[in-house]
């Protein structure tokens, strides 16, 4: 007998019975199977390895320069204190590094002599204040007599004219009582307002003369910080306006600030002028002198395509580069774009030539890609 033969796949033949045939068959059945699956899944393979990123927008925006400037924390009020009267040091109250309020008194000159020339001229203006009285007393008969005939028209003129000027004695020895009492108070010298003496010059029992310093003072409240800035910039900078600080002292931390005064002619030699910045807090950790650095966010007028900083691929060769994400069939694909940048601001770049407003480019997931890639948009 002529065994059968089944040719129903190129390349697969069939001898023997009829169970042999049906055992090939299913196996035929099987291996065109997993040939099918094998080939459909390959671009679902394909598609789940292509690596994941993340994308913006590229978009038209107001392009902001950022102006970073070294400063110096000052403060409102720092002076040199002294006494208004010549005298002798009889005590002081506070050191260098102490803290204290308006009012408070720093120093004392010896008084003595002051203060006896202030119980004479306490004693003369009783004393007026007495004659005062009893002219007014005398001046109240003289005019009960005169009403009643028993004295005359001019005795009561006179007395009046007693009273006038025993008035104006009492108003002179008042005058000369303050006088003293003034002299006396300016042998005490208190602080004129709160602060922190940053010096004492005075000792015990030193002569200080009319002028001579004896503390320096220097407020600590209402801090500015000083920056001198180029002539260019002074029309970009208004009052008012957001700015930040860094402190040297407080690394790490960004603080809100707004720009407080301009001080147009500063340094005429350099061509600056200062710039005072306040910091929103005002209970910051600073003291008059310390370094700081101020950026500010001047308007160019312009606007221009910006990406963020992320979204940069620098080259060795000075090309700078961004992968833009583009749709080919469905599938997500990167092209490579070179790309011209202006001012960076905020974490933005101003593009100014390479790409246009809409498109998406990527900013995380960008450091090994290549041309053509398939990739997958992370959500």
């Amino acid at each position: 007998m002529t065994p059968n033969v089944t040719n129903d796949l190129p390349g697969f033949a069939c001898h023997g019975g009829v169970a042999r045939c049906r055992h090939v068959r299913s196996m035929q059945a099987f291996l065109a199977a997993s040939f099918f699956l094998l080939v459909c899944a390959v671009p679902a393979s394909a598609q789940t390895d292509a690596p994941p990123v993340e994308t913006e927008t590229a978009k038209l925006s107001p392009v902001v320069r950022e102006l970073e400037l070294s400063a110096t924390v000052t403060s409102p009020r720092a002076s040199q204190i002294s006494t208004s009267v010549d005298g002798l040091v009889s005590a002081i109250y506070y050191d260098s590094g102490a803290e204290v309020k308006q009012g408070d008194l720093l120093l004392e000159l010896d008084a003595e002599i002051e203060e006896a020339a202030y119980s004479q001229a306490e004693a003369l203006t009783h004393q007026a204040e007495a004659e005062l009285a009893d002219s007014k007393r005398r001046l109240r008969i003289a005019d009960k007599l005169a009403s009643r005939n028993y004295g005359t028209q001019n005795e009561a003129e006179a007395r009046a004219a007693e009273v006038e000027i025993d008035t104006a004695a009492l108003e002179s020895r008042k005058a000369e009582l303050a006088r003293r009492a003034a002299i006396l108070e300016r042998h005490k010298l208190r602080a004129p307002y709160d602060g922190i003496i940053s010096e004492r010059m005075a000792e015990l029992g030193q002569w200080l003369a009319t002028g001579t310093a004896a503390f320096e003072l220097v407020a600590m409240k209402g801090l500015r910080i000083d920056a001198p800035v180029p002539q260019q910039y002074f029309a970009q900078v208004s009052k008012g306006a957001e700015a930040s600080l860094v402190f040297d002292a407080i690394p790490g931390k960004t603080f809100p600030a707004k720009i407080g005064a301009l001080i147009p002619v500063s340094d005429p030699d350099a061509r600056t002028f200062t710039l005072r910045v306040l910091p929103v807090d005002e209970n910051l950790p600073i003291t008059p002198g310390m370094s700081a650095r101020t950026k500010l966010k001047l308007k160019t007028g312009d606007e221009d395509v910006v990406v963020s900083r992320d979204a940069l691929i620098r080259h060795p060769d000075g090309r700078i580069t961004v992968w833009v994400v583009e749709e080919e069939d469905g599938v997500a694909q990167v092209k490579e774009r070179k790309i011209e940048i202006g001012l960076a601001f905020g974490g933005m770049v101003q593009v100014l030539s390479g790409l246009k407003d809409g498109e998406q480019v990527v900013v995380r997931g960008n450091e090994s890609l290549h041309e053509g890639q398939a990739v997958r948009l992370a959500s």
